[in-house]
């Protein structure tokens, strides 16, 4: 059965290593995904608030993940997702994290250290994120070096494949915890990914129309897909309708419905994860 809650006490499995557990760590809250492909509807989905009072962001995530046991049984899989603005895309020719390390600190020479790398098989590139040592060291030791991923990868390599054969580009925008998620693809290639914090719904739809105008997409034959948080996805959409002929809901992965009757309410690039394997 089906449990979407941010309750992790009442999780009970029986064979964990057949599950496989997601984790998403946002500066402010630590969401979860369990479920077992085998099993149609197993899905167990919740999050836990960080204590935002702890003397570091580490000891708050250390905090959340021993004060919740069922998140350290033995998962067949597991897979960790970072959700940082902190992030620059490169060609799939950086071969290594200590060049990713100095190319992120060109774009953001504030950071103080600690640079994680991921691919993105789908679309050619590479992704460096902002992850500090402790947290990484961290993970790697209690998950058994799960592969650590960046919060735009499952959404661009999902959509990637979504767009195979595609006739048309398509600009996806997906909203969560106050934020827009931008992908962009021209066919089958990637031309944008990014994060933005918009301030309203106004701001929101301008920011999607500036970049639909820099890549010279059409009005009236290209399309704009939402998916995320209702409270700002409608307005956004309902603004965009009058600027662009095809705005629409994302199409929910079908897939994805075999997890839980209720996944279209778990965090969207976690599903996307689960279905990116």
């Amino acid at each position: 059965m089906s449990n979407l809650s941010n309750q992790t006490g009442n999780i009970n499995i029986q064979h964990p290593e057949r599950w496989t557990l997601q984790l998403a760590l946002h500066p402010r809250v630590l969401r979860y995904l369990l479920f077992d492909r085998q099993v149609d509807n197993s899905l167990i989905a919740g999050e836990i608030p960080l204590d935002t009072s702890a003397s570091t962001y580490l000891k708050a995530v250390e905090n959340a993940i021993y004060d919740n046991s069922p998140l350290l049984d033995d998962y067949g899989n597991v897979r960790l997702l970072v959700d940082t603005m902190h992030f620059v895309l490169l060609p799939n020719e950086v071969a290594d994290e200590a060049e990713a390390d100095e190319l992120l600190h060109l774009q953001f020479p504030e950071l103080e250290g600690g640079t994680a790398l991921c691919a993105l098989p789908q679309c050619g590139v590479k992704l460096a994120f902002e992850l500090p040592p402790e947290v990484l060291g961290f993970l790697q030791r209690t998950f058994n070096m799960a592969p650590i991923v960046h919060h735009l990868q499952p959404l661009c390599d999902y959509y990637a494949r979504f767009c195979q054969r595609s006739g048309v580009r398509r600009m996806f925008l997906n909203f969560h915890d106050d934020r827009m998620d931008m992908v962009v693809f021209d066919r089958d290639r990637l031309q944008l990914a990014n994060t933005f914090e918009p301030r309203n719904a106004n701001d929101a739809a301008f920011m999607a129309l500036h970049a639909w105008e820099s890549l010279s997409m059409d009005v009236h034959t290209d399309e704009l897909q939402l998916t995320g948080d209702k409270p700002m996805r409608d307005p956004v959409a309902q603004e965009l309708r009058r600027y662009i002929s095809y705005v629409m809901p994302a199409i929910f992965p079908a897939a994805a419905m075999r997890l839980s009757h209720d996944a279209m309410r778990a965090p969207f690039n976690l599903i996307t994860l689960a279905l990116c394997e």
